[in-house]
């Protein structure tokens, strides 16, 4: 008999203890289960918190191509300095840097058989001049010939020529500066040979600077005299026109050559020069900073702000520079799109605005 009752004492405790388990197993679940809902809870009310932005509220605008193209800076102005005779230089006045005026004589070429011709010249025209007074006195009163006054004043003016050349023949031993301005470069000394077409020196003039720009068959086609050029070299920068545009390609290089002007660009000749040329401009279009478009793949993206949600837009890029980019499809005037704070931005992610700014230039 207290067998049996133990046995099935036992058998009960084993009932019991095995309740008690699922009990407390079923209590563990539960609570693993609400922690989870409170965890999920959590994470969904933090991802609803609104992700600062700021945009740009979108219009319409002018879009001007420009197009840089390179040369370098070159006088304007320049004389290149010959002699127009072969003869031994005498003395140099210049040296590389002087600044000289117009009519200043650079150079004195050997002068000693030029002055003796135009003595004897001088005097053989002093002699028909005195020879035509007196056969013209005579001709009054009948002692000569009309004939013979004639021939001595073709003779009179026939010496008056040669006197004439040989005078500026004699000046041109004498090389004076056309144009003010600083001399470039000096390919003689005192002594030497200066023959006819040597040059000798170069004068340039800094007032009067210019640049030779090579521009593409692509674009010369668009510029004319009254197209707007911006010119910068280093740090300095100015607005000019074109002076000239060739309508014949370089040989070898097939780009056009157009000399431009330096307006107030303090540089020296030989400079590097960047020339903008405005060679496009259209109306109406929709410009937006090119550094908030998303690439993926091949597809371009914009993060739009639609109420107080963050959405991304598919867009169809145009034209770019200086940071700036045209969108053929995708966005519409009063669009408004995020141009901080896009890369913390999800599908329908929620946002608050916390600046807002509309376009108004295209980004020359």
């Amino acid at each position: 008999m207290a067998k049996s009752i133990f046995a099935r004492l036992s058998v009960l405790f084993w009932i019991l203890l095995i309740a008690a388990g699922g009990v407390f197993m079923v209590v563990r679940v539960q609570a693993k289960l609400q922690e989870a809902a409170a965890n999920t809870a959590a994470m969904e009310q933090k991802e609803e918190v609104p992700v600062p932005v700021d945009v740009l509220k979108l219009s319409r605008q002018d879009w001007e191509i420009w197009r840089s193209y390179y040369g370098q800076a070159k006088a304007g102005k320049s004389q290149t300095v010959t002699s127009y005779v072969k003869e031994i230089v005498r003395e140099v006045h210049v040296q590389i840097g002087d600044r000289v005026k117009e009519g200043q004589v650079l150079l004195t070429l050997s002068s000693q058989d030029y002055r003796a011709s135009a003595a004897a010249d001088r005097a053989s025209y002093e002699d028909a001049v005195r020879d035509h007074r007196r056969l013209s006195e005579l001709h009054k009163s009948g002692g000569v010939s009309k004939a013979q006054v004639e021939q001595a004043y073709s003779r009179m003016k026939s010496e008056e020529a040669k006197l004439q050349s040989s005078k500026s023949t004699l000046a041109r031993t004498q090389i004076r500066a056309s144009i003010d301005g600083i001399v470039a470069s000096r390919s003689v000394e005192p002594g030497e040979v200066a023959s006819d077409g040597k040059a000798l020196l170069t004068i340039i003039d800094l007032k009067d600077l210019e640049a030779e720009i090579m521009v593409s068959r692509k674009d010369i086609l668009s510029l004319n005299r009254e197209t707007p050029v911006e010119i910068v070299s280093d740090s300095q920068r100015t607005k000019c026109s074109i002076k000239r545009i060739s309508p014949e390609a370089a040989q070898g290089s097939g780009l056009y050559p157009v000399v431009v002007c330096l307006n107030g660009l303090e540089v020296l000749p030989g400079t590097h020069v960047e020339a903008r040329f405005l060679v496009e401009k259209k109306k109406d279009l929709i410009v937006i900073p090119s550094e908030i478009v998303q690439r993926r793949g091949d597809k371009a993206y914009v993060s739009v702000v639609e109420g107080e949600k963050a959405s991304l837009r598919e867009v169809v890029p145009g034209e770019g520079q200086n940071g700036s980019l045209t969108v053929e499809k995708g966005l519409s005037e009063g669009d408004l799109v995020v141009v901080r704070g896009h890369n913390l931005l999800y599908e329908n992610a929620p946002v608050s605005i916390s600046g807002e700014a509309a376009v108004t230039t295209a980004g020359k």
